[in-house]
């Protein structure tokens, strides 16, 4: 997996724009000039180093009942390069595995080839995070102001003319002291973009004011990645329920140290990103890279000098050859730069105990495991308080494309058709959503304010919609609509709700650890209004079952939901927690409260599942907001409102097989749910199967006898298993 983002570029000589909106204070300007005089030259100063290398790689999934791992690597180098020589590459620690399918540990692929990208060389102008030398740049130099990746050009802040898309702030200062007495300061430059776009970037460039070399970045793009809308046609071809296709970035960071009391050196890359399809999933993804233990040798009696033009294509083609002809005689490989006319050879020493480089100690730590996290405890802290502090957008009006064709099925309005539109403020986005049902012509509206900053999102809606009792049990999202039209079966019950919201929740880019809403809303009764399904087609007697009858009410309340969750290896134990307590003012006054505990961990050639939930009420509870079992959510075998109640318990216990990729599951489900003074006396239920899990239970198929009453059979498609 790429993720090409542009850290640093190569200036050329230009007096900055006369453009004086651009420089918020006058200390802005001199720090941009001073860095772009620096970046005219090059320093070859340092005649070779050595360090140690660690990275990790880790991409996941997020859902209702835990997350899971998709994606692992990780990776320990030792690089011994010098100029003009052939760097030494030693693979001391290297795995991945795909968790989710399959997570025995094996060597990445091409690791040979990978590891040349790491030995760097420090005259170089730019350092790209996931950006190999070995794609065809189209003729990009070092020397250019932004670079071109799959159609997107980004503007490097201190480029030359880049007053035209960005403002200039300073901020913060700091000061370094040294055990000799020496001291640096350091002075934080803002870059603050001037429109929403993903090619450029807003954040801190912390800049030595002795050197004025740029130390530390912290920044990212200036709105998130919109496969439709920065690709446009190349997305024909994608499902329009998984549009739209976006990736927010939390942070990109580079830092540097100082060694040696002279070179500036890379330590710290870091990515933190969330990729999104459609409103229904979410895949974190980070990356860190670490250089420590460095030793440096150079001359500290050369002077920078001026940087050469770039190369020609010829040139290119001319080393590239030279490096070629090396490869078989001197077993070496090359990388090779565009416009730089010149290439790097290395040499790559991969053991051949497998088994040690699988479980070296120099490896990072895998994501979940403990201490899980190549950056220190304090730093991360300093991180996150430097990235609450980013520049916010700029107020910008855009409008993004409509996003037709939203369908839904359900027997309140047989199938539903609708569309999505956001206009875009910068700070603020206004979204609108719209739907028909086809049973009965009633309309579905719902607008909304929404305000996201880099830890949370606030959203202001007024709504007139079809609102189902259980909002976890998605009864609305795709799978129950697919069991309602394909099978006969919809197991949510639902009412019509008006009014208004405020949700706040955290960012998409950070753990959603809680949500709280606060609304006042309308709820009133809505009916069945359609019987037609696949099975209704052979058989006219296979009807839906009949709506709940909600209480009419006029409500005035609030709900707050706190999640944690520990472990996400599957190879590890692991445990998720949630508990929710809400109530509300009105017709009805009442409070509730729920907890749900979900444990899984592996038990030998097994692995054993167990999750126990409970809630209970004080009040007046109108039916809308009594808790049903029955459906794969809570109780398989049933059909859903097999029971309701203002309290309830249930529990589920499965084994399976160790492998996620497919597992054969045995499971059983019990509960109850009734008026809480009597849910001791209330009718238990209960069921077993059999099921089959794919990917760690995000696919998975029951079947499932209910052996108390009402029994029977049944099968359940549906997605997020425990297994």
């Amino acid at each position: 997996m790429s993720f090409t983002i542009l850290v640093t570029a190569v200036l050329a000589v230009q007096t900055p724009s006369g453009d004086s909106s651009a420089y918020l204070d006058a200390e802005a300007r001199r720090l941009v000039a001073a860095s772009r005089s620096r970046r005219e030259t090059i320093d070859r100063s340092i005649i070779g180093y050595s360090t140690t290398m660690r990275e990790r790689i880790g991409v996941g999934i997020r859902a209702l009942r835990r997350d899971r791992l998709l994606y692992r690597r990780e990776l320990a180098l030792r690089i011994t390069w010098r100029r003009d020589s052939v760097a030494l590459i030693d693979v001391i620690g290297a795995r991945q595995s795909v968790p989710a399918a399959a997570p025995k540990r094996t060597l990445p692929e091409d690791l040979k080839g990978d590891a040349g990208d790491y030995a760097f060389d420090p005259a170089d102008d730019r350092m790209t995070i996931g950006f190999s030398a070995r794609r065809d740049t189209t003729g990009q130099d070092s020397t250019r102001d932004s670079t071109r990746e799959r159609g997107l050009e980004f503007q490097h802040p201190l480029a030359p003319g880049s007053e035209a898309h960005y403002r200039f702030a300073t901020g913060d200062s700091s000061i370094v002291v040294f055990p000799d007495g020496r001291t640096i300061r350091l002075r934080e430059l803002r870059i603050i973009p001037r429109r929403l776009d993903v090619r450029l970037l807003a954040g801190s460039f912390w800049i030595d004011e002795e050197s004025h070399a740029v130390v530390r970045a912290l920044v990212r793009p200036a709105r998130a990645f919109d496969l439709e809308q920065d690709v446009g046609d190349d997305d024909d071809d994608i499902p329009g329920f998984v549009k739209p296709i976006r990736v927010e970035f939390r942070f990109l960071t580079i830092d540097y140290g100082l060694w040696e009391g002279r070179w500036w050196m890379p330590r710290l890359i870091a990515m933190d990103a969330v990729a999104t399809a459609g409103s229904f999933l979410q895949m974190p993804m980070r990356y860190e890279r670490v250089y420590s233990e460095y030793e440096v040798t150079g001359d500290t009696t050369m002077r920078r000098g001026a940087r050469p033009p770039p190369a020609t294509l010829a040139d290119d083609s001319i080393a590239r050859a030279a490096c070629h002809e090396r490869e078989d005689t001197e077993k070496i490989s090359c990388r090779c730069r565009e416009g730089t006319g010149r290439c790097q050879a290395f040499r790559v020493n991969i053991p051949t105990d497998t088994a040690a480089l699988l479980s070296s100690t120099m490896l990072p730590p895998s994501f979940g495991a403990d201490n899980d996290s190549l950056i220190s405890a304090g730093e991360m802290e300093e991180l996150t308080r430097a990235v609450g502090k980013m520049p916010a957008a700029p107020w910008q009006f855009g409008a993004r494309p409509p996003r037709w064709g939203l369908a839904r099925y359900n027997r309140i309005e047989a199938l539903s058709l609708g569309a999505r539109g956001t206009l875009d403020f910068g700070r603020l986005q206004l979204e609108g959503t719209g739907r028909i049902a086809t049973s009965d012509a009633a309309l579905d509206l719902e607008t909304g304010l929404v305000r996201d900053n880099t830890t949370t999102r606030v959203r202001l809606a007024g709504y007139y919609r079809l609102a189902a009792v259980d909002p976890t049990a998605r009864s609305l999202g795709i799978g129950n609509s697919l069991n309602a039209l394909i099978l006969g079966r919809d197991d949510g019950d639902y009412f019509r709700g008006t009014g208004a919201e405020l949700t706040i929740s955290p960012s998409v880019t950070v753990p959603q650890r809680f949500a709280v809403r606060v609304y006042a809303e309308r709820q009133r009764p809505v009916e069945k209004q359609t019987d037609f399904s696949l099975p209704h087609l052979f058989n006219n007697d296979h009807l839906f079952r009949p709506n709940i009858t909600a209480d009419s009410a006029d409500q005035l309340g609030a709900a707050v939901t706190f999640r944690t969750q520990r472990g996400i290896d599957p190879e590890r134990n692991r445990w998720n927690a949630d508990v929710t307590v809400d109530g509300g003012v009105g017709d009805f006054a009442f409070v509730r409260a729920s907890s749900t505990l979900r444990m899984t961990a592996p038990l030998g050639r097994v692995a054993g599942a167990i999750e126990l939930a409970g809630g209970m009420s004080a009040g007046r509870v109108p039916v809308q907001s009594y808790w049903y079992l029955g459906g794969p959510g809570t109780m398989r075998g049933y059909d859903g409102n097999a029971q309701r109640g203002d309290a309830f318990w249930r529990g589920r216990l499965e084994l399976g097989n160790q492998w996620p990729a497919a597992r054969l599951v045995l499971f059983t489900d019990v509960g109850s749910a009734g008026p809480r003074d009597h849910l001791s006396t209330a009718k238990l239920l209960a069921g077993v199967g059999v099921g089959a899990s794919f990917l760690d239970g995000l696919v998975r198929v029951d079947v499932t006898r209910a052996v108390r009453s009402p029994t029977g059979w049944r099968v359940d498609f549906y997605s997020d298993a425990a297994l």
